[in-house]
């Protein structure tokens, strides 16, 4: 008799950040990000460890592989320091989906007026600002596993609208 396949309960988070060459400024910040900060708090809430661009491994075409990414992770989590355009717009794909995601820049940069209604986690590497991070991370992952739903941004707000502008226009032609 075949057992049934057991069903997988870890989580799974996409991590969406600039990456840079190996060895580059960029994949060594974005290393510690996801080391110091993301991962212990993605822990304590049974998510397997995130997966970035570059760990996707198998042959195929990379902005297709990250798109499923984006849209089937349970979570996504996106570093905007450095104002990536590829970070803003893989950002907006989970956007419109209305799925879990966190945002996060480096404390001492400033986010686009587009986004910045959203709830943002400010981070830094010193001991008490990374602490303060992961808590804060642990307590947006929890909200977001609470409720799933809370994930609205301008981009969604504005595409449910538009039908009732849509509707309110046309009845006035």
């Amino acid at each position: 008799v075949d057992s049934p396949k057991a069903v997988s309960t870890v989580k799974t988070c996409f991590f969406i950040s600039r990456i840079g060459e190996a060895g580059s400024p960029e994949r060594d910040f974005s290393d510690k990000l996801l080391k110091y900060i993301i991962e212990p708090a993605l822990k304590k809430h049974g998510y397997d460890s995130p997966r970035r661009a570059d760990h996707i491994t198998k042959p195929g075409i990379i902005t297709a592989q990250i798109f499923k990414e984006i849209s089937e992770a349970d979570l996504v989590i996106a570093d905007l320091t450095g104002h990536n355009p590829n970070v803003f717009y893989e950002l907006a794909v989970r956007h419109l989906l209305k799925r879990p995601f966190v945002q996060m820049i480096r404390k001492d940069e400033k986010l686009p007026f587009d986004i910045a209604a959203n709830r943002t986690i400010y981070f830094d590497f010193d001991v008490a600002e990374a602490t303060r991070a992961t808590t804060e991370l642990e307590i947006m992952i929890r909200s977001a596993e609470e409720d799933p739903a809370c994930c609205e941004t301008p981009l969604s707000f504005a595409i449910d609208t538009l039908p009732m502008t849509k509707s309110s226009s046309d009845a006035e032609k």
